[in-house]
């Protein structure tokens, strides 16, 4: 398979869709997330910091950081932690999305098809580049 270089036109596309995502989960993050779990998501995404290095920067123990971030097992059902409640918030925002023609729902849109658990590679990158095509996702 050859390399295919892109043109300065198709990276700027990418780069403004990649931003526009990045404003979106941000604006998931603000109304599904607590505070404390906001600033364990910044701290350990943002700032590339450690679970270690969080829980000390926060005055917590790693184990609190973990379940910020993953959730925790109560009465054998998973709970809390901010990916799940980020998960569910595009979720739910897809569905009450669904059909509507702006540019904030076709970015939710393909945030949840990117949440697919049968999500391969291939189908990833076709996903994101027909949003940087100005496209919706495909479910």
């Amino acid at each position: 398979m050859g390399y295919r270089s892109e043109s300065d036109q198709d990276i700027d596309e990418r780069l403004r869709a990649a931003e526009e995502i990045g404003l979106v989960v941000q604006a998931i993050m603000l109304s599904a997330l607590t505070p404390r779990q906001r600033q364990v998501m910044e701290l350990y995404y943002l700032e590339n910091l450690t679970q270690i290095e969080v829980a000390a920067a926060l005055g917590i123990t790693q184990v609190t950081v973990s379940q910020h971030l993953k959730g925790k097992q109560r009465r054998g059902k998973p709970v809390g932690g901010a990916f799940r409640k980020i998960r569910k918030a595009i979720h739910k925002a897809a569905r009450s999305r669904a059909g509507e023609e702006s540019r904030y729902a076709s970015i939710i849109a393909v945030l949840d098809a990117l949440l697919d658990s049968s999500l391969t590679r291939r189908r990833a990158r076709h996903i994101l580049g027909s949003l940087s095509q100005g496209g919706r996702a495909e479910k």
